[in-house]
């Protein structure tokens, strides 16, 4: 059994004791949304295992968040959600909308640095006066932990990542313009996740 699929069994296993029911009811939810969508599922799975790990790093308010919006992160991609085709705003939307609360909004809206690919998409002024910005701690861990897993929910550096995201889209796309104008805060949210683990080990 994969690392993803350990995660997902853990979380939604209503025997549990270490799981809070919100974070069950995040993982429920993902299933349904992102099941048979290629292999989102089993990167949301892995990116909500490696949120278990930096968890504690993050303000303790927003921990709790952090959780529901690693499963949550990508909910956007669903056919029942997807409005703009900006998946962090159209999935942010469709939880604020069910009343999921505002910090796992914000944190699913503004995840893994959304701003250049919002411009591009021409929604920068809807994903700013919609959503306010997370805490730096908490939108740089979850930042993180998208991009230390890989799309099939293996453990990849974040390096790895990056680039086969480059590679994995045209150079004309969308995604991979967004991406290249955010490498430096990428970088440097992962670096701050990384360093900050270094210390607590």
């Amino acid at each position: 059994m994969s690392p993803a699929s350990q995660a997902l069994l853990r979380v939604t296993s209503h025997s549990s004791r270490t799981v809070q029911p919100h974070q069950r009811e995040a993982a429920a939810l993902a299933t349904r949304l992102l099941q048979g969508l290629e292999t989102r599922l089993d990167h949301s799975a892995a990116v909500a295992a490696g949120i278990d790990r930096v968890a504690s790093l993050v303000e303790p308010e927003w921990r709790s968040a952090v959780k529901d919006a690693a499963w949550l992160h990508d909910v956007g991609y669903s056919p029942e959600l997807a409005l703009t085709g900006f998946h962090p705003l159209d999935g942010a939307r469709w939880l604020r909308d069910h009343y999921w609360p505002d910090e796992t909004c914000r944190l699913v809206a503004w995840h893994t640095e959304p701003l250049q690919e919002a411009r591009l998409y021409g929604l920068d002024e809807e994903l700013t006066s919609e959503f306010d910005r997370p805490p730096r701690l908490a939108a740089a861990a979850l930042a993180w932990a998208d991009l230390t897993s890989s799309p099939n929910g293996e453990r990849w550096d974040a390096e790895r990542r990056l680039a086969d995201i480059l590679d994995r889209y045209p150079p004309g796309s969308i995604v991979h313009q967004a991406t290249r104008a955010s490498l430096p805060a990428l970088r440097e949210s992962v670096r701050e996740i990384e360093e900050l683990l270094a210390r607590t080990r």
